[in-house]
């Protein structure tokens, strides 16, 4: 065996356990806000056994373009039911398998990038994509996916999206049945990613830049493969806008009805993006947040935005200008805004800003990091001795290193239970009504009332200032449940129905006024409300039959009749 074999296994060894002892103390973290209606609520994910059937609930809840993603959840459902830890150790698995195909990317970009250099000089090689990779494993914005359960159909893309773009680059200098094959393995990851997030749409345009940066020698070369590429890219775009969800330019006009239209969006991500620098260079625990608080940009010219498209023109000049001179960088530079255009473009999303859409570009952050310390060494190494310099390089690398996994280890404490998190949230986003409502939701099952309700009332008079008025039905619903439970039944009536007021289809609602009308022994009422409830959702009936404010209505026969 090599040295440079040796050092790999070494390096896959040490990825493995850094993400192990990183995120060993979050295997017990609860379950948080999407986490219920994609997992805990979710019960298409209950009968993984009977598959077209499972496809079909999929199909309706989520779309298809997520289905491996919710097939994961339907597994460890049938392994551990709500069991919390093996939910997050296939996370984990996910986590340790990104970062040993990103140390195999890195590695194979910075040998083509050295080979033109004219000096492959292979331990430091080996040595800086070590390093990208550690700071893509330990990196603290990473923890929105790793922890966060939900968010593995960022992490289960991810893998697929590596592992595509790994097997295209391997087979792009093989010959034969093995091209072949490696490129059939590279396409069929390329459909495991898309059918695991959307993100995944994107890896052709990885592929295309890679081609054209590092294989294309000349324009004839681009032109041919423009002759291939083009066509098959046309495909996918049609998909995507006219498919994909009923289709990207259905999703456009709907937004622009609600007030954020595509022009509002993408001044808007110029600002985020920024701010995506800003967490990736230096994520200090008060800039890191689970729900940020982010203005939308109405105006190019108010601030900060015109500094911000000015600044992200530049990076991308710059990107093009290195095109033929440091090609890694331009590579990196170009792959970081590919994968955040599903997110980051002229498609409306309700989040303008989460950490886990960074979860695939701090690739990228971590290569040119690790260039720049190889930049650093050759420096250094003309001033000082060898010895002197490789310490003062890894002393900086270990530093480094050091610093991100302590902040990991303690975002990961944040992340403890819904309490902890949504605490945290508050502090930094204050003025956001998703915030307090879920902050007063923690409160409600930890069976703090008081607080519940005034966290409700905090949530509700955020939510004047929100373009989707839909969403303060949650706020109305927490809170004639917190008056419910604290025994001032006719002010929750008065919310539940406030919340019917904005979504005549709010099932939960019409649910708890059954559960007054129910708990009063008033019969007619309480089983009149629970009927719609069951008509809107199904899963009510299974609820009613161990709610203890129908125990009224248990020897009634209509009650009996509406939950079988």
């Amino acid at each position: 065996m090599t040295k440079s074999m040796r050092f790999q296994y070494i390096a896959v060894l040490v990825l493995s356990l850094l993400s192990v002892a990183l995120y060993l103390n979050s295997l017990n973290n609860s379950f948080h806000f999407d986490d219920h209606p994609n997992i805990l609520d979710n019960p298409h994910i209950r009968n993984v056994k009977n598959f077209s059937q499972f496809l079909e609930g999929i199909r309706s809840y989520v779309g298809i373009p997520r289905v491996l993603t919710m097939l994961s959840f339907a597994i460890n459902y049938h392994f551990h039911r709500f069991d919390v830890w093996g939910y997050h150790l296939v996370n984990l698995i996910l986590h340790i398998s990104c970062g040993i195909l990103a140390f195999l990317v890195a590695r194979m970009l910075l040998s083509l990038e050295f080979e033109r250099e004219g000096h492959p000089d292979q331990p430091k090689i080996n040595l800086l994509s070590f390093l990208s990779a550690l700071i893509f494993v330990s990196h603290p914005v990473q923890v929105n996916t790793v922890t966060y359960i939900v968010q593995r159909n960022e992490g289960l893309a991810a893998f697929f999206y590596l592992l595509s773009f790994f097997l295209f680059i391997s087979g792009s200098f093989k010959k034969g049945w093995e091209k072949f094959l490696l490129f059939l393995g590279s396409g069929g990851s390329f459909f495991c990613s898309i059918f695991s997030k959307e993100t995944g749409f994107t890896v052709p345009l990885t592929v295309i830049l890679f081609d054209f940066i590092f294989r294309c020698k000349s324009k004839e070369d681009r032109l041919r493969r423009l002759r291939i590429y083009l066509p098959l890219s046309l495909i996918l775009m049609i998909y995507i806008l006219f498919f994909l969800r009923g289709g990207v330019l259905h999703l456009l006009a709907e937004k622009s009805k609600e007030g954020v239209t595509p022009w509002h969006y993408l001044l808007t991500q110029a600002n985020v993006i920024i701010q995506y620098f800003k967490l990736l260079v230096l994520p200090l625990p008060q800039w890191l947040n689970v729900d940020h608080d982010f203005p939308l940009s109405r105006s190019l010219f108010e601030y900060p935005t015109f500094l911000s498209i000015s600044v992200l023109l530049f990076i991308l000049g710059l990107a093009a200008y290195l095109i033929n001179k440091k090609r890694l960088i331009s590579f990196c530079i170009f792959f970081f805004f590919i994968v955040l255009l599903p997110s980051s473009s002229i498609v409306p999303l309700w989040d303008y800003m989460v950490e886990y859409r960074l979860y695939l570009p701090v690739l990228s952050f971590g290569l040119i990091v690790a260039m720049a310390f190889g930049y650093l060494y050759q420096f250094l190494a003309r001033h000082f001795s060898k010895k002197t310099t490789f310490g003062v390089v890894s002393g900086l690398s270990v530093l480094l290193i050091s610093f991100y996994s302590a902040i990991t280890i303690q975002r990961n404490h944040t992340f403890k239970n819904d309490l902890t998190l949504w605490s945290d949230a508050a502090k930094k986003s204050p003025y956001k009504m998703r915030v307090h409502h879920n902050l007063g939701r923690a409160y409600f099952n930890r069976g703090d009332i008081d607080e519940a309700i005034r966290e409700g009332e905090i949530a509700l008079k955020r939510s004047a200032h929100l373009d989707r008025k839909e969403n303060v039905k949650f706020v109305l619903n927490l809170l004639g449940g917190g008056y419910f439970v604290r025994g001032e039944a006719d002010r929750a009536l008065s919310m539940f129905d406030r919340a019917i007021e904005v979504d005549p289809n709010f099932a939960t609602s019409y649910y708890n006024i059954s559960c007054i009308h129910a708990a009063r022994k008033e019969k007619d009422k309480a089983l009149e409300y629970l009927r719609k409830a069951i008509s809107l959702d199904i899963s009510y009936k299974e609820k009613a039959l161990k709610d203890k404010d129908f125990d009224p209505l248990r020897g009634e026969k209509e009650f009996m009749e509406i939950i079988k």
